[in-house]
C-alpha cells in the first residue's frame, strides 16, 4: 500500500521541534505491507492544509497526518479535515464525561478548552487514544483515506500500532518481513566488510545500515521470511561480539539481562558521564535486582572522600587518567558492595584540554573477582556526545566481560 505522510506544525518547519514522527512512520509501516512514497510538511493554517491535502499523488491509497489535534487555539487540523470531507461536528457528551473523569482522578478540573476534543464527525470515524486526551479522525473520500493524529510521538505512536497498522495491514497485498540486528562498538564500514560477501548471496533481500553515535542497526527486510532467517543465521556468528538486541532493544536492558544470568550485581562511580550510566540502568524496569547504586564523584574532594582514590595518584597521574579510573571503580565495588564496579573520568569538552590529554579523553575503569581493567578512548569535541558515547562505551566493557569476550 502507498502511503502519503503530511506532517502539521510551523515548529516542524521553522526548525523549533525535529520531526521524529515521519521518521518512525516510515520504518512502521513496512512490516504491514505500507511504504511511505510521498511526504509534505506544511504551516497548521487552513490554506497550507488543504493544499497538502489537495496535492497529494493520485497513486496515494492512504494518507497520514499528525499534527493540530490539541486544545489550543492553533489546533486547528479537525476543523479542516471537517470542511474538506464535508463532514459536520456533533458534541460527544459520553466522550466528554470520559475526559472529565480522568481529570479528576488526577485531582484537576477539566479546561473549557479541552471541549474541541469531545467533538466528533456526523461521517466518518474517531480514533481511540489510549495515552491522551485528542482522538484521531479517519475520513474517506473517493481518493484516499485520511487518518489525522495528534504531534505527540507517544500518542501518534499508539494509534499506529492499535488502528492504522492493522488498517494497512488489512489493506495490503504484500507482507514485508522485518528484523533488526542492533550493533555497538563498530563502525559501519569496518560492520559492512565483514558481512559483505553474505550480502550478496541474497539480492531480493534488503539490508539497510542505520549508525548513531552509539552503534549501527541492520534492518533486514523482504517479502520471503526464510531467506531473511537464513540471512540472519549467516550473519549472527561473524557480528556476534558486536550484536547485542533487536528490534527496541537498548544496551542497558542485554548488560541487565546479563547481570541477573550471572546472578551478579553492578555500582557506578561516574565523573564525566555525571550519572548517565546510573540513568540508563534505572531505566529498565527490575533493575534494584542488579543495580547497587552509585557514586557522582565529579570533583577531586568526592573522589578522594567517598570513593577512597589516593592524592597521591591524583597529583601524579590526574582525575583523568587510567590509575584513577581503576581506584574509582574499585572504590565504589567496595562502598557498595558490588561484584563489579564501574567508573568513568574525562574531559567531555568542549573546554578543558590539553595537548596531552585532549577533549574526548576518556578513561572507563571496571573491577571484578579477580581483577581490575582500565579502558581508554578518545571521542568528540561535543560534550553531550562524549557523555553519551562514554555510557554505551562502559556499558559495552560490562557486557563483554559478562560474555567473556576478549
Amino acid at each position: 500500500m502507498k502511503i502519503g505522510l503530511i506532517t502539521i506544525g510551523a515548529e516542524l518547519l521553522n526548525g523549533a521541534r525535529t520531526d521524529t514522527n515521519a521518521s518512525w512512520i516510515g520504518q512502521n509501516v513496512i512490516a504491514s505491507g505500507g511504504s511511505v512514497e510521498w511526504h509534505m510538511t506544511v504551516n497548521d493554517d487552513k490554506k497550507s492544509i488543504v493544499n497538502a491535502l489537495d496535492s497529494v499523488p493520485i497513486s496515494i491509497d492512504g494518507v497520514l497526518c499528525t499534527g493540530g489535534l490539541g486544545p489550543t487555539h492553533d489546533d486547528i487540523t479537525p476543523t479542516v479535515l471537517y470542511d474538506y470531507f464535508g463532514a459536520k461536528p456533533k458534541f460527544d457528551e459520553s466522550y466528554w464525561e470520559l475526559l472529565s473523569e480522568k481529570f479528576a482522578a488526577r485531582g484537576r478540573a477539566i479546561p473549557e478548552s479541552n471541549r474541541n476534543q469531545a467533538m466528533r464527525p456526523d461521517t466518518g470515524e474517531v480514533i481511540p487514544n489510549p495515552v491522551g486526551s485528542a482522538r484521531g479522525l479517519h475520513f474517506t473520500n473517493d481518493r484516499y483515506d485520511c487518518f489525522a493524529m495528534p504531534g505527540v510521538p507517544s500518542e501518534m505512536k499508539a494509534m499506529m500500532q492499535n488502528t492504522i497498522l492493522p488498517w494497512i495491514a488489512s489493506k495490503s497485498d504484500v507482507k514485508h518481513h522485518i528484523v533488526v540486528l542492533r550493533t555497538t562498538g563498530i563502525m559501519e564500514s569496518a560492520l559492512y566488510e565483514k558481512i559483505e560477501s553474505i550480502i550478496s548471496n541474497y539480492p531480493i533481500v534488503n539490508i539497510a545500515f542505520l549508525p548513531r553515535f552509539t552503534g549501527v542497526d541492520l534492518r533486514i527486510s523482504s517479502t520471503d521470511a526464510d531467506l531473511i532467517e537464513e540471512m540472519v543465521s549467516q550473519i549472527a556468528p561473524i557480528i556476534k561480539k558486536y550484536h547485542f538486541g533487536g528490534e527496541g532493544v537498548e544496551l542497558e536492558n542485554a548488560v541487565g539481562r546479563l547481570l541477573v544470568q550471572s546472578g551478579k550485581t553492578i555500582a557506578t562511580a561516574e565523573s564525566c558521564t555525571g550519572g548517565l550510566i546510573g540513568d540508563r540502568f534505572t531505566n529498565v524496569s527490575g533493575s534494584s535486582a542488579y543495580y547497587k547504586g552509585g557514586i557522582v564523584a565529579y570533583s577531586n574532594e568526592v573522589k578522594h572522600n567517598i570513593l577512597g582514590v589516593k592524592n597521591k595518584t591524583l597529583n601524579a597521574y590526574g582525575a583523568v587518567s587510567e590509575e584513577t579510573a581503576l581506584e574509582m571503580a574499585i572504590g565504589v565495588r567496595r562502598l557498595l558492595k558490588s561484584n563489579i564496579g564501574l567508573s568513568t573520568t574525562g574531559i567531555a569538552g568542549p573546554t578543558g584540554g590539553t595537548d596531552e590529554k585532549p577533549v574526548g579523553l576518556i578513561y572507563v575503569g571496571l573491577s571484578y573477582e579477580g581483577g581490575n581493567k582500565a579502558f581508554k578512548f578518545i571521542f568528540t569535541p561535543s560534550r553531550l556526545t562524549n557523555k553519551r558515547m562514554t555510557s554505551q562505551a562502559a556499558l559495552n566493557i560490562t557486557r563483554l566481560f559478562l560474555l567473556d569476550v576478549s
